[in-house]
């Protein structure tokens, strides 16, 4: 070989690396367009959501004694912590967990006892305050096991449906009531039923839902008024 010609195949070193390294890598795969997507359709995974929720709700009962009123004020909060559990590839879940739920009873009801002449047992019967007054709460919070049945849409922002029943046990429960003489707080209040099962419903978008729930349990025993029952309404908010 002539020597005048030599210095043209004389590369640089580095030059030559730069020209060899991409014939050194594995050739790229083509994507999979079919399964790459979060989202895809067909092979949709769901992953677990709504695990944490918080509701503020509207609280009232039903069946009320027409001369009774509920007010307004009467607010409570539920706030759990589920499991959700993904059915498959599908869109539905199974949620289950643990709850605490303050319900507050604000009306004009007075809790009145009467002994009954015959069987001597204290009954319980809901009238009108006969004095003034400027609150007046009946409140309770009560331990729940939730059990839910759920749907998300198989898209980025998820619609949702949350459908489901509860059983709980009331822990705590009291009455306030204040009025030209100062404030007092009763516990213990007699004839209420501790047991709570009901069902509730959200439904929403994101982190944003709508929800309802309504218990077939009665508030009172037998002891006290017949067909009264606990009911909610309100908005749930789910962070995580």
């Amino acid at each position: 070989m002539n020597v005048k010609y030599l210095h043209l195949f004389m590369f640089p070193k580095w030059l030559l690396l730069i020209l060899v390294f991409p014939c050194l890598l594995p050739a790229q795969s083509k994507p999979n367009h079919k399964g790459d997507s979060e989202f895809d359709l067909k092979n949709y995974k769901s992953d677990p959501h709504d695990r944490c929720i918080l509701e503020v709700n509207h609280t009232g009962w039903t069946n009320l004694p027409s001369n009774v009123d509920l007010s307004y004020k009467s607010i409570g909060v539920n706030f759990s912590l589920l499991f959700d559990k993904p059915i498959g590839k599908s869109a539905f879940s199974f949620g289950y967990g643990l709850g605490l739920y303050s319900h507050n009873f604000h009306s004009n009801a007075d809790f009145i006892y009467k002994r009954d002449s015959v069987s001597g047992q204290l009954n319980t019967v809901l009238a009108p305050f006969t004095r003034p007054y400027s609150l007046n709460r009946y409140a309770q919070k009560i331990i729940e096991i939730p059990l839910e049945l759920r749907f998300r849409t198989k898209t980025d922002r998820q619609f949702k449906i949350h459908i489901g029943g509860k059983i709980g046990y009331m822990v705590h429960d009291f009455r306030s009531v204040r009025d030209n003489e100062g404030k007092v707080r009763l516990y213990y209040i007699k004839n209420i039923n501790p047991l709570r099962y009901g069902v509730h419903f959200r439904i929403g978008y994101e982190q944003i839902c709508l929800t309802a729930c309504y218990y077939f349990s009665d508030v009172f025993t037998t002891k006290g008024p017949a067909g009264i029952r606990m009911y909610s309404l309100g908005i749930a908010i789910i962070p995580y």
